[in-house]
């Protein structure tokens, strides 16, 4: 008896090598079943929501700088209100602009209806100039338009 044993058939083995590299790549050899938060390095423009960037906002509000040319708050503002074409300071600024030139035109109607009767009261000469100057300026103080030469009344 021989101790040879004599094996005509033969077979072929495919076998799959991994690099170690792309092994690590590939496979993931950590326990993430037991893990409950997400890996951030796993996060893809393409499959953010809306609802995603509103919980990240709110995460880093306190974060985000409030000043700068861009990712700032100030950024978030001038960029969302240029394209919602909305600028409330703008606005505010022409109104109080308009009330301005409101109240000069009424400051110089008065100051000229002032001046006017100043003259009238000089040209009569019945009465002392002065107590129709003091006349005058109280029928100015009592104006409809209210106010008066120096704002009191």
């Amino acid at each position: 008896m021989s101790n040879k044993v004599s094996n005509n058939r033969q077979g072929i083995l495919n076998r799959q090598v991994f690099d170690k590299e792309a092994f690590k790549n590939t496979i993931n050899t950590e326990f993430t079943e037991l893990v409950s938060s997400q890996d951030p390095s796993f996060f893809s423009l393409d499959l953010a929501t809306q609802e995603d960037f509103w919980e990240l906002y709110e995460k880093f509000f306190y974060e985000i700088p409030k000043l700068g040319d861009v990712n700032s708050h100030l950024y978030l503002v001038q960029t969302s209100g240029e394209y919602i074409d909305y600028s409330p300071r703008e606005e505010e600024i022409q109104a109080l602009l308009e009330e301005i030139a409101e109240l000069r035109q009424e400051n110089l109607e008065l100051r000229q209806d002032f001046a006017n009767a100043i003259v009238d009261s000089f040209g009569e000469e019945e009465s002392s100039p002065l107590s129709k100057v003091d006349q005058t300026a109280a029928n100015v103080s009592a104006s409809p338009r209210g106010g008066g030469f120096l704002g009191n009344g």
